[in-house]
């Protein structure tokens, strides 16, 4: 009786840790489960991240034409540089050309903007006058940036290695200018590729601007003759630029010639001289 109880306390004792050994087992596979649900979300999200594209790098340019009264040009002019202030503007040119008598004033301005400012300075310049011609440009300039910037990565870890190479005690002095040179052209390339990088922030970064500003014409001015005036003006000036280039290229000749008529004057006479010796006397 007593072995009876014995082997069937064992028996209990041993269907227990089976039990118990079952449910870690199922604990494990939910865990594990739960774990690789959890880690499909995170793996997706890392695919997403990687197929989103990089940062685009956009140059935008405006070109605008403004026409204003004749004697407002020069006070329109003043006004489109004054209204340039450093940092949101900066003024890359300013030309002024007054009227003639057969050419009308125009004035032009090269400038790069702040996109956040752009739209106040273009308002502006239509308070100047009238728009009469506007057009917009826009050159994605991302490979660039991208290439630059790989390129500047590469060159400062070139930079970096030369610098511990020169700082090595074992090296012989025939290597340590070898990699002084090196560490001069690599520098040299650095500063290119960060002076390129610059330039191109500085398109990307800001909106270039070309505005031309011109006086307005009269009605006469528009007449239907007048193509055909400007035709004869046009003729005029090509043909008293061509006569000034023939007076500039005879001018420049004219010693030459010169320096070379005497040889080939004494020349002549040396060689009619000769031909009258060598003939016979009638005599």
């Amino acid at each position: 009786m007593k072995r009876a109880l014995a082997l069937l306390l064992i028996a209990a004792a041993l269907a227990a840790c089976g039990k118990k050994e079952e449910m870690a087992g199922e604990a494990a596979v939910e865990s594990y489960g739960g774990a690789a649900t959890a880690a499909a979300p995170a793996a997706e999200a890392g695919d997403a991240a990687q197929q989103v594209s990089p940062k685009r790098h956009i140059a935008v340019s405006h070109a605008l034409t403004v026409e204003t009264a004749p004697d407002h040009l020069d006070a329109a002019w003043q006004a489109a540089q004054q209204r340039c202030v450093e940092p949101q503007c900066e003024l890359l040119s300013a030309t002024l050309q007054r009227a003639s008598d057969y050419t009308p004033g125009v004035a032009q301005l090269s400038l790069r903007i702040a996109p956040g400012a752009v739209a106040g300075y273009l308002a502006g310049l239509g308070r100047e006058g009238r728009v009469v011609a506007q057009s917009t440009e826009r050159e994605d300039k991302t490979d660039e940036v991208i290439d630059t910037e790989a390129r500047l990565k590469n060159l400062a870890q070139l930079r970096d290695n030369l610098r511990q190479m020169l700082d090595s005690r074992n090296a012989k002095l025939e290597e340590l200018l070898a990699v002084q040179k090196e560490l001069a052209a690599a520098q040299a390339q650095l500063d290119a590729a960060a002076g390129l990088r610059l330039a191109l922030a500085n398109q990307t970064e800001k909106v270039k601007v070309d505005v031309e500003l011109r006086a307005a014409r009269s009605v006469a001015e528009r007449s239907i003759l007048t193509p055909l005036l400007d035709a004869w003006h046009d003729i005029g000036h090509d043909f008293i630029r061509s006569v000034a280039a023939l007076l500039t290229v005879a001018a420049v000749l004219l010693p030459w010639l010169l320096v070379l008529w005497l040889p080939v004057r004494w020349w002549l006479k040396r060689r009619r001289r000769r031909l009258q010796l060598r003939a016979p006397d009638p005599s």
